[in-house]
């Protein structure tokens, strides 16, 4: 039985929303495949979102950020790190960057990767021992999940997704319940809600629910803006941290809320994968491509150049919590 034992390295690096992603790839492999081993290979920042994931036997961590700071050392610590003895029946490149295709090389095994019609960089085709087209007009979720469908030769529903997290162990927090989070934080201004909108819906919330709201940052600039939207708010529901949350504590919150709330930010696809009621709110980019993906709790709502109001939002926040 052992030696029928498959071993497989899939290779994403980053983000954090595109290691979300590949999460439900991850489930498909190990629900039609279960005599095989995954290992990951990650970006060092990220090694703790992907070993929040049951479903993955071993993380291997590459630190091509801090080699990025020092690119005259790029090339001599790139040749210490890739010495790579593992032989691997397969190696899926699911993010389609030459860097990531160039990474898949340095293991021994045969590479698979999107093809030159669905892929972001079409030269990293050039290095994949076989590649499969599974069209450009999907989530990034639909396509990684097909492309691994065509390599192993299985069938997937398109329809419904697992993100393989339902097992997990999540500990309480001492934060008082119930509460939502605002994930109001993205790296572009953009992608940003409008502050009074963030501080109008707050104020919807807590006269009509009596629930907290909790605004969460990931940088000493995103606190600023916190404690901006929590200073337009009269009330004292309302707790911005004092520090920064880690992937283990962002789950833990995430997991005992109530409902979330975020803009296009890595951190709505992680709300999505705890299976969490959800709104996504888009005001910069089209969810058709980059939004979550949909169910009966979960909608993303607005699109590029088209700002939700605040009463659709708290009308579509009313039907989910009815679900």
């Amino acid at each position: 039985m052992q030696s029928n034992l498959k071993k497989i390295l899939v290779v994403r690096l980053s983000s954090l929303g595109d290691i979300i992603h590949t999460y439900p790839m991850i489930y498909d492999i190990k629900k039609n495949l279960p005599n095989t081993t995954i290992d990951w290979l990650v970006d060092e920042n990220f090694v703790d979102l992907v070993q929040l994931n049951p479903l993955v036997d071993n993380t291997i961590s590459i630190p091509l950020r801090k080699w990025k700071k020092d690119k005259l050392s790029l090339f001599s610590n790139f040749r210490k790190w890739r010495t790579q003895t593992t032989k691997y029946d397969y190696i899926i490149d699911a993010q389609g960057l030459i860097k990531s295709a160039i990474l898949a090389k340095c293991f021994n095994g045969t590479i698979y990767g999107l093809g030159r019609n669905s892929i972001r960089e079409k030269l990293a085709c050039l290095l994949y021992n076989k590649c499969f087209d599974t069209g450009k007009q999907l989530l990034a979720i639909t396509k990684n999940r097909i492309l691994a469908s065509m390599i192993f030769g299985y069938n997937i529903n398109t329809v419904s997704v697992n993100f393989g997290l339902s097992n997990l162990k999540i500990s309480d927090n001492k934060i008082t319940k119930p509460y939502v989070i605002f994930f109001h934080a993205t790296s572009k201004e953009s992608k940003k809600y409008p502050k009074n909108d963030w501080a109008k819906l707050a104020t919807y919330l807590i006269n009509n629910h009596n629930i907290s709201i909790i605004l969460p940052f990931g940088s000493e600039q995103e606190k600023i803006e916190s404690l901006a939207i929590n200073n337009l708010i009269s009330s004292n529901k309302v707790y911005v941290p004092e520090n920064t949350f880690d992937y283990t504590k962002l789950t833990e919150i995430i997991t005992n809320a109530e409902f979330v709330f975020g803009v296009d930010t890595g951190l709505i696809h992680l709300a999505n994968a705890l299976n969490k009621k959800l709104i996504a709110i888009y005001v910069d980019t089209n969810p058709e491509m980059t939004g979550i993906f949909e169910s009966n709790i979960a909608k993303n709502i607005g699109s590029k150049n088209v700002i939700p109001t605040v009463n659709e939002i708290s009308t579509a926040f009313e039907s989910i919590m009815k679900v």
